[in-house]
């Protein structure tokens, strides 16, 4: 309580599983307090940046946040709520590391590592922060059932890297977004100088929109340092399917006209869900009242 600035709430539960209970003497102090919860309004906090002349600087990650809840990206961001941390927490991280790793050693010792090198990088390089001793064990086996598939179908892949984790930013009017590609492949279509962005994924939405506009921000991105990226796709690692992005012109450009008017919205702490936004398709997001008038 002595470490609220701005707003404090304090509530109690009526029933703990079945069992009722009571409150506690130092929720009964505060009664005079008390509101209905259908009063409880999230109080207005000014945008983090303001001004047409100030720029945004965001991580795609927090970009995609934005663009998939504008209220729970103000609720994380703005005033510290933090989601609950789950027993598989950073397991897609931990996954791309474990192939970073892999493409490493294979640049590093001119083959493919073999079943127990995968083994033992999985055992030094695989690590879930919150997971228990069972949970960490079935996660370690699934991210072994999906290296072990990737490496057996796509070795040729592992030759052809040309960068790993490699970071981008997109500087656009008003916004720089920053970003890493999980994997750069070269020798696209044949051409030692063309590449295509990889993206890993783990476990894939369906129809989310989002995905798609990630490579098509990092595409641009690269062309413009002048990088070749004739590609991208989108690799799903537990089904072992490889779906290519259009990254062509038109796509690329409508891409950053919607970074563009995520900028715009966020400028103007416009942090409450847009109804009529393509990408803002959260169920619970469009319940939300508005943050702000």
């Amino acid at each position: 309580m002595t470490r609220a600035r701005d707003w404090l709430c304090i509530s109690r539960h009526d029933r703990v599983t079945k069992q009722s209970v009571a409150p506690s003497p130092y929720f009964n102090e505060l009664r005079a307090h008390h509101i209905a919860v259908d009063d409880v309004v999230i109080p207005t906090i000014d945008a983090a940046s303001s001004g047409d002349d100030t720029t945004i600087e965001l991580s795609y990650s927090e970009l995609a946040s934005y663009l998939d809840c504008a209220m729970a990206f103000r609720l994380r961001t703005r005033m510290g709520f933090q989601p609950r941390l789950a027993p598989e927490l950073g397991y897609g991280k931990a996954v791309h590391h474990v192939m970073r790793m892999i493409a490493d050693h294979t640049a590093a010792h001119h083959r493919v590592p073999t079943a127990p090198e995968i083994d033992a990088i999985l055992d030094r390089s695989f690590f879930l922060p919150t997971a228990n001793k069972v949970v960490h064990g079935e996660l370690t086996r699934a991210a072994r059932r999906l290296v072990n598939t990737y490496v057996e179908q796509h070795a040729d892949d592992l030759y052809r890297v040309w960068g790993t984790e490699r970071p981008f930013e997109l500087h656009l009017d008003g916004i720089t977004l920053a970003g890493r590609a999980d994997v750069i492949l070269d020798h696209e279509g044949g051409v030692a100088t063309s590449l295509a962005i990889v993206d890993y994924k783990t476990s894939i939405r369906d129809k989310d929109p989002s995905r798609d506009l990630q490579l098509r921000v990092y595409t641009d991105a690269g062309r413009r340092e002048g990088l070749d990226v004739r590609a991208a796709y989108i690799h799903d690692m537990k089904l072992d399917n490889r779906e290519a992005v259009d990254i062509s012109a038109a796509e690329v450009d409508t891409a950053a006209q919607h970074v563009l008017d995520a900028a715009e919205r966020l400028r103007h702490s416009r942090q409450h869900p847009d109804r009529g936004a393509e990408l803002a398709k959260s169920a619970r997001c469009a319940q939300a009242p508005p943050a702000e008038s």
